[in-house]
């Protein structure tokens, strides 16, 4: 695995000896064996062969998440509840055969190892499906938010040169025509006559995509041939997750499966995930902390998971009771809800017994509500889709109010300054945040660019500002990039400028974020006119709701003269905020 072995550099524990944080050559690369400790649950047995056989002196790596998936099986979990959907109860067994159905009519038509796929699905059995059949071909897995829009999805399945599209029939509308005819084929779950009727006459011809129909997971044709394991290897890529871009276009970080099989290896562990549990899927599995944290964490532990397709305040509460979730999972804003919910329905949740939080920094205030309320740890984490969403977490039995915990075994965190001069601990030393270890992505899709400016000598910088303590426990202080984070999704000001100022009335924009007590923060925009030109802040509502997702979408919108400015020009946004 020479490749994972040269990108896990400067890897020591920080808080192991936190006073050594000063010099960048005392770091060092942990042994490939403790690596491979942790990840050995993916190396395939003896007895298991399949496609993409390794070369001399390379080591077969077996597609994590399906690999969870079989070590579930083999655990006795076979009859065990896994998913729960609207009503509907799935078992390990039946997922497993649902998702080698899947993988049988995708290899038919030409999925292999290292082909990318988009999954632009909400969350439901067929994402789930989808996922471990991608996986187990050794295919790329590009999730797409369903929140997007028809610029922002050609986007991603353009740029990342998708091989297929698997969607449903409600989201396909949204999928712009040439944006289909791009793929070699594109499958559909769910089939809507009158939807699919729309979406055809829209397209007015044919496309040159293929298309597949697929009424239902169970009527997956259990006949077809079944395709051999896929064995990668770990530096090969496993997921391109696309993250708002400061030049305005979102950038695919490429996770290898070394990286989501120390991910998945790893979490679990520090949560103590049991297979008594059962945890609540409200977040997106579009997103990380949805996917490898709680999805991957309930296969891990042979845990149960009850899905929703979308999170709903009210519904979640209800389900919390009636499905008498244990561990429950979301971002700060999420979290708020559910307490006014709750306490709107009268309900009480004496089955919950862990809560994390992340996505987003959570006020002390709403954490001491959440600890009172349920009577159960909060534990709050910190990480990015650049580090496979693992960096720092608080341990259950030592948690730190204001921290978001130490880091994960075999992950350095460091201060920097401004001058990438390690800090020593200490809070009066706030620097940026930087990352390395087996987590820190491989790169930005075909960005090489973007990836020299984000990886530094082996160090991921973050961008944003915190400080370490004695104990080498971390404290996010701010941001020193533009990042807004509402409700725990990012957005970054430019490309909400870049959208703003296509209308022809505007000279300037500037975006930011303002406090919102409950998002978090939402978008300001501050437009300069052109002269003698009117533009009113519904038209550039409508218009922003035509080309972003609505969770971009600037809440408050501010005419104004000039944009104020430094000596070099720079937009002064604090002045504005």
């Amino acid at each position: 695995m020479p490749g994972l072995k040269s990108r896990i550099v400067c890897t020591k524990q920080w808080r192991q000896s936190p006073g050594a944080g000063a010099n960048l050559e005392e770091t060092s690369i942990p042994p490939l064996n403790a690596v491979l400790q942790v990840m050995s649950v993916f190396m395939p047995t003896e007895n298991e062969t399949g496609v993409g056989e390794p070369g001399p002196g390379e080591l077969p790596f077996r597609s994590p998440l399906f690999g969870l998936l079989q070590e579930s099986l083999a655990g006795g979990h076979k009859d065990r509840e896994f998913l729960y959907f609207e009503g509907k109860s799935y078992s390990f067994a039946q997922v497993h055969e649902l998702a080698l159905r899947l993988a049988s009519l995708l290899a038919r038509e030409g999925v292999a190892r290292g082909e990318r796929v988009a999954v632009y699905l909400y969350n439901s059995p067929e994402f789930v499906v989808s996922l471990l059949a991608l996986n187990y071909l050794g295919a790329v897995v590009v999730p797409v938010n369903p929140l997007l829009k028809k610029d922002e999805i050609s986007h991603i399945v353009h740029d990342a040169s998708a091989f297929a599209l698997l969607t449903e029939s409600h989201l396909l509308a949204h999928v712009a025509p040439e944006t289909i005819d791009s793929l070699h084929f594109h499958l559909v779950f769910n089939r809507d006559t009158s939807v699919e009727t729309a979406v055809e006459n829209a397209f007015n011809s044919p496309a040159g995509s293929i298309r597949i129909n697929v009424a239902a997971l169970e009527e997956l044709d259990g006949a077809l041939p079944r395709p051999s394991l896929a064995l990668s290897q770990a530096d090969d890529a496993a997921l391109i997750v696309y993250t708002s871009g400061t030049t305005g276009k979102p950038k695919g970080a490429v996770l290898s499966f070394g990286n989501v099989a120390y991910t998945v290896s790893t979490y679990p562990t520090r949560f103590h995930l049991l297979e008594t549990d059962r945890l609540l899927g409200i977040l997106p599995l579009c997103h990380l902390y949805g996917l490898l944290v709680v999805l991957a964490g309930a296969l891990r532990a042979g845990a149960s998971i009850t899905l929703m397709r979308q999170f709903d305040a009210d519904k979640a509460a209800l389900l919390l009771k009636e499905r008498r979730i244990t561990v429950l999972s979301a971002v700060p804003t999420m979290h708020q809800f559910i307490l006014l919910s709750l306490d709107k329905l009268g309900i009480s949740l004496p089955d919950l017994r862990l809560i994390t939080t992340g996505g987003a920094a959570i006020s002390l205030e709403l954490l001491k509500q959440v600890e009172e309320t349920f009577s159960v740890p909060v534990l709050e984490g910190y990480a990015l889709t650049e580090t496979s969403v693992i960096a720092t977490l608080n341990p259950v039995d030592n948690r730190k109010a204001g921290s978001v915990g130490p880091g994960f075994d075999l992950l350095t965190i460091m201060i920097q300054d401004e001058n990438g001069a390690p800090l020593s601990p200490g809070k009066t030393n706030v620097g940026e945040v930087c990352i390395a270890g087996p987590c820190v992505m491989s790169g930005y899709w075909q960005n090489p660019e973007a990836t020299a400016a984000a990886i530094v000598n082996g160090f991921l910088r973050t961008g944003d500002l915190g400080y370490l303590d004695e104990d080498g426990y971390l404290y996010i202080v701010g941001r020193s990039k533009e990042l807004i984070v509402r409700g725990g999704m990012n957005i970054y000001p430019r490309e909400v400028e870049n959208v703003i100022s296509q209308l022809p009335q505007v000279a300037e924009v500037a975006v930011f974020g303002i406090p919102d007590r409950f998002m978090g923060e939402r978008v300001k925009a501050c437009i300069v006119l052109k002269p003698n030109l009117s533009l009113t802040a519904e038209q550039v509502q409508s218009y922003c709701g035509e080309h972003l997702a609505d969770y971009k979408m600037p809440r408050t919108i501010d005419f104004v003269a000039s944009l104020p400015r430094n000596s070099t020009g720079k937009v002064l946004k604090r002045l504005l905020s």
